[in-house]
């Protein structure tokens, strides 16, 4: 006999990096539409135009949910920094030692903030959006007497749009916020790792300033763009050498195509302009898979901008493509053998992070209660990030054998303790719980997590069967 019910409706819903774009790309939209109507009525360059789009870019993919008091913290300084940038982009155009140092300075600072805690880290890379904008701007677009007048209007406009775009897909329930990394205390007199990385970025982008200024003359910014690019992000200096590799090759894809096409199009051409936006959105879309994508599409509508305007011959690919290449091999010697970061130093902190969030759950359900799982859910998502470099590491250094996959024993423990029911088997949860402790113990006196997998593996089983026998 038949079976007479309806089939049930399945419902399409778009995946988190399709609706982050979209939320992106309409801030995006928006603040270009509304800067540029203010550009034709009040005339000021068209470099504000670009920092409103690269400030929407931004705040359209970390903007999320919060007070009043800290969404006016976050307003308050985007708008002073945005003017400060203005004038490092009257200071770049007219004397470019002295503007070349003060950008520096301004990208690599706020990586600093990072040792203070998430709100900083946040603040602090507000803090680098405008000085981004005057490094993507091409030098023809010369900053005018009284931007300064409109350059926090500008920044505000950005925000408001990046804000209201956020905060509707959040009450759709489409959006959730990215969890901040755990805080962690500073360690005694030694360089913490941000700083360490504040002082590569200064040097390598004051290294790239050097050479682009002495080899490629007007073509200084993509040599300095890319040490940028490659060094944003860094999470040990294996991930920089890794990554790096990915990043120049979607670099030189993205600039080769857009090189090409921005020279078949008549400088200050409405298809240049859509052909950014388009860009831009698929690059905002394929950015949680890859960042070569990302790099190759932003450097791709750096191409395009420069051909926009009147800049952008096919002759210049060769020497983009040479300025590309060297930027991120100065990015990469630099983190390497400058101060470096190591990527199982990296790894071993953030499955520390990882292991104590669990701890936390585990000491809950034994009293009973119902712990709060956010702060376990932010050090998963942390850890999360390494993991593709960290798999990479290991099938290079042992490439006829199984790995040791630590991280994924680590993300299995964090899952099993996530997944537990509620009404978990008190003696084997209580188990675990000592068997996490002996782990703990022995990952403060080890060098790496690989050796500990058995363990990790140990308790990850016997939390599972926490659950199966409750």
């Amino acid at each position: 006999m038949r079976d007479s019910r309806p089939a049930p409706t399945v419902r399409w819903r778009p995946s988190a990096e399709l609706v982050r774009a979209i939320v992106t790309m309409s801030a995006v939209l928006g603040s270009f539409g509304t800067t540029l109507a203010l550009h034709d009525i009040a005339g000021f360059s068209s470099t504000l135009i670009i920092l409103s789009v690269v400030l929407a870019l931004t705040l359209g993919r970390l903007e999320g949910h919060g007070s009043w008091r800290s969404r006016g913290a976050r307003l308050a300084t985007l708008v002073v920094v945005a003017i400060a940038a203005r004038y490092v982009a009257e200071v770049l155009f007219h004397h470019e030692a002295v503007g070349g140092g003060l950008l520096a300075v301004g990208l690599s600072a706020p990586i600093l903030l990072r040792r203070l805690g998430p709100v900083a880290s946040r603040l602090g890379t507000l803090m680098s959006l405008p000085f981004i904008a005057v490094l993507t701007t091409p030098a023809v677009a010369a900053p005018a007497a009284h931007d300064a007048w409109w350059t926090p209007v500008v920044a505000v406009v950005a925000y408001v749009w990046a804000a209201a775009a956020t905060t509707v897909a959040h009450s759709l329930g489409l959006l959730h916020d990215v969890p901040p990394a755990p805080a962690r205390r500073r360690a005694g007199r030694v360089l913490d790792a941000s700083t360490r990385m504040a002082i590569q970025m200064l040097v390598s982008l004051g290294v790239a300033l050097v050479i682009g200024h002495l080899a490629f003359d007007e073509h200084w910014p993509w040599v300095v763009i890319t040490a940028f690019v490659v060094n944003s992000g860094n999470r040990g200096r294996g991930d920089v050498l890794t990554k790096s590799v990915l990043r120049v090759l979607g670099a030189l894809v993205g600039t080769t195509a857009a090189t090409l096409i921005a020279g078949r199009v008549t400088p200050g051409s409405h298809a240049s302009v859509v052909a950014i936006f388009v860009v831009l959105a698929i690059g905002t879309w394929l950015r949680p898979r890859g960042y070569a994508y990302w790099a190759g599409c932003v450097t791709a509508v750096l191409a395009l901008l420069y051909g926009y305007y009147g800049t952008g011959e096919g002759s210049q690919l060769e020497v983009r493509l040479l300025a590309i290449v060297i930027g991120g091999a100065i990015a990469v010697a630099v983190s390497w053998f400058l101060l470096p970061v190591r990527t199982r130093d990296v790894a071993r902190r953030r499955t520390a992070d990882v292991l104590a969030a669990v701890q936390d759950v585990l000491k809950g359900r034994l009293e009973g209660g119902e712990p709060d799982l956010s702060a376990l859910h932010a050090a998963r998502h942390h850890l999360e990030l390494v993991r593709p470099t960290w798999r990479l590491h290991h099938r290079l250094r042992r490439p006829t054998t199984a790995p040791a996959h630590a991280l994924d024993a680590v993300l299995a423990v964090a899952d099993a303790a996530a997944d537990l029911g509620p009404t978990p088997h008190r003696a084997t949860l209580g188990q675990a719980a000592r068997d996490l402790g002996n782990v703990r113990r022995l990952l403060r006196d080890s060098d790496h997590v690989t050796g500990l997998t058995p363990d990790l593996v140990a308790v990850a089983t016997r939390l599972r069967e926490a659950s199966a026998q409750a």
